[in-house]
């Protein structure tokens, strides 16, 4: 059942805070990036592959942010579950990418046709107020016929990605993570993106955070049992963690200002492993798009995430969707 949204505030609850203690740095190791605040890890870039992922080879993978945290510490991601071995804690690949009429699978690193794969990281600024990567990725295909199989990391480069993604404190209780993707096919043959119910920006969330016990809401006022498919601009999902309190993460999406429209959702309801998170922006639900600068949907896409200790509410949900609109 759809519900009626609070109309949207002006102020808005945990605005950004600065002179915050600590500082944002970042470190490098075995491959990983770790963004650190204070000297505690509140997120990682998995760079280079992943080494014995619980699916075997087939499933080493590389390009996706997991752990993140909140600022007490709890881990809101969950990466490479045996039940979706490729589904890495907030992640961006394309279901499908379309070349000279063929189409590849870069989702389903297993099946090796296809990836996104990290490349290169510049730390363009570390300090008390935010940290800023600027993240080199490609998306990489194999041609039919090809004898190797997955991982996929040697294969044709066919888009470049160049993903900021910039965290920060917003209040005392939160991490915010901004992240700006912005996309060009590498050669001058036209790249397609074809219409799948999945595909694009995506948070593989908690085993606690079920159906049974937490709660999830859009801009739109659907739920779990209904949100699968709705348009959105932002999305909450609200759970329990260990120490017994209540945390929430918000995701928003820019895509009604960048390219019109709103995305829509991919969710998992109670009958897909019990509601567990899987929360999926999709800009090709219902359109295939070809990828240049005249179709922003999929060419420059901006979200913005925000990690809370606290629950936060729709009406505190959409003010802070205005504020950052506004920004």
């Amino acid at each position: 059942m759809k519900r009626t949204l609070i109309p949207a505030i002006t102020l808005i609850a945990c605005a950004p805070l600065t002179g915050l203690a600590g500082e944002w740095t970042s470190t490098e190791a075995d491959g990983r990036f770790e963004a650190r605040f204070g000297g505690d890890v509140q997120a990682v870039w998995q760079r280079d592959l992943t080494e014995d992922p619980p699916g075997g080879e087939r499933f080493r993978n590389s390009a996706f942010l997991h752990p993140l945290t909140t600022p007490s510490g709890f881990v809101w991601t969950d990466a490479q579950p045996r039940d979706h071995g490729h589904h890495s804690g907030l992640w961006w690949p394309w279901k499908f990418v379309e070349v000279d009429g063929e189409r590849h699978v870069t989702w389903e690193i297993q099946h090796g046709q296809g990836a996104h794969v990290a490349r290169d990281v510049e730390v363009v600024h570390a300090g008390s107020d935010h940290l800023l990567w600027k993240l080199h990725n490609e998306t990489v295909i194999r041609r039919p016929g090809d004898d190797a199989g997955p991982p996929v990391t040697d294969g044709i480069p066919v888009i470049r990605e160049t993903a900021h993604v910039r965290f920060s404190r917003h209040g005392e209780h939160a991490n915010q993570i901004d992240v700006l993707l912005e996309h060009e096919p590498i050669a001058d043959v036209p790249v397609f993106l074809p219409r799948n119910h999945y595909s694009g920006f995506t948070w593989r969330g908690p085993l606690a955070w079920d159906a049974e016990s937490s709660t999830l809401l859009t801009s739109e006022g659907h739920d779990r049992s209904d949100a699968n498919g709705e348009s959105a601009r932002w999305m909450l999902m609200t759970g329990p963690t260990p120490a017994g309190a209540g945390a929430t993460v918000l995701i928003m999406s820019a895509a009604s200002d960048i390219a019109g429209t709103p995305e829509r959702l991919r969710v998992w309801d109670a009958g897909m492993h019990n509601g567990v998170p899987f929360i999926n922006f999709n800009p090709v639900v219902r359109e295939k798009f070809e990828l240049n600068e005249d179709n922003p949907a999929v060419a420059k896409r901006q979200y913005r995430v925000i990690a809370s200790d606290e629950v936060i509410d729709a009406e505190q949900a959409e003010a802070l969707w205005q504020a950052w609109r506004a920004e």
